[in-house]
């Protein structure tokens, strides 16, 4: 069965269960760094906030084997979990700065490759990079171990009226509450391996850029400024001034490094530096 074949059967099958009260629409989804996937959008009436289910996941369930029906009770299930989550903050809640502040966090991505991700999303410059706002909206996003949530958008931060030096203060203290960035040496042999992640794994290990702190204490520890290559959105690897190799030659090694890794994962083909400014900088 063909992709559109099996949307239209999928939609059928799920509005005979869901009833009137339901309206089911077909979204592209965009993700960081060009990645995006086609979206299934469930909103029920007077629910402001609703989940998004891959529908192409969907289809690649079928065509391992598992029929339309069986998709439809998995939609369902997951939408189920995924709204009973999101029901819990309204639309007031959303434009209520105060009510929703505790619950922001940050992620980073690659300015340049994201002009469509961003579009519509507030966010910060930060070097080579843009610093994009959520808010997590499960119940119980204190104790979760991962974020999970909807982007601030442009027009959600103007209805705020809030300075976004404010918003950045907030967030910055949310993740002094919830991360431990630190410096971790990954062997203990002669020019052993360093990094940078955030040890509780709530956060972007690469946010720990944007960590004065963080980045002042492991300058005091090696002794001396250092280059910051982004292994990932996850680690940032800590390379040392007077071990480190020629500028170009380490982005080079970071552009075949991020071959290797899925598109989602990858942050910057920039080598990033930290010295005596007392801020990190984009080498080179």
């Amino acid at each position: 069965m063909e992709k559109n074949k099996f949307i239209e059967e999928l939609f059928y099958e799920l509005s005979c269960q869901l009833g009137k009260e339901f309206e089911m629409k077909q979204k592209r989804v965009w993700k960081n760094n060009g990645v995006s996937y086609e979206g299934l959008v469930i909103e029920k009436l007077e629910e402001e906030l609703s989940p998004v289910v891959s529908l192409d996941r969907c289809y690649e369930d079928f065509q391992a084997g598992i029929s339309v029906q069986e998709i439809s009770e998995q939609v369902l299930k997951e939408y189920r979990r995924t709204a009973g989550n999101i029901s819990l903050l309204s639309q007031q809640d959303i434009w209520s700065y105060e009510r929703i502040k505790d619950r922001l966090y940050v992620e980073m991505v690659n300015k340049e490759w994201n002009e469509q991700y961003l579009k519509h999303k507030y966010y910060v410059p930060f070097l080579d990079l843009a610093v994009v706002y959520y808010i997590d909206t499960q119940p119980d996003y204190k104790e979760a171990p991962s974020h999970r949530g909807t982007a601030v958008t442009k027009d959600i931060f103007k209805i705020w009226s809030v300075e976004p030096e404010v918003i950045w203060k907030q967030v910055l203290e949310n993740m002094g509450k919830e991360s431990l960035f630190l410096m971790l040496i990954v062997t203990e042999e002669e020019n052993s391996l360093m990094t940078f992640e955030d040890v509780l794994q709530k956060n972007q290990g690469a946010l720990a850029l944007l960590q004065k702190s963080v980045l002042d204490e492991a300058k005091k520890k090696i002794g001396e400024s250092f280059y910051m290559l982004p292994v990932s959105i996850f680690e940032l690897m800590i390379v040392p001034e007077s071990q480190a190799d020629e500028v170009e030659e380490m982005k080079k090694a970071i552009i075949e490094s991020n071959k290797e890794l899925p598109a989602e994962y990858l942050l910057s083909n920039s080598v990033y530096y930290y010295g005596d400014k007392g801020e990190a900088e984009v080498a080179g």
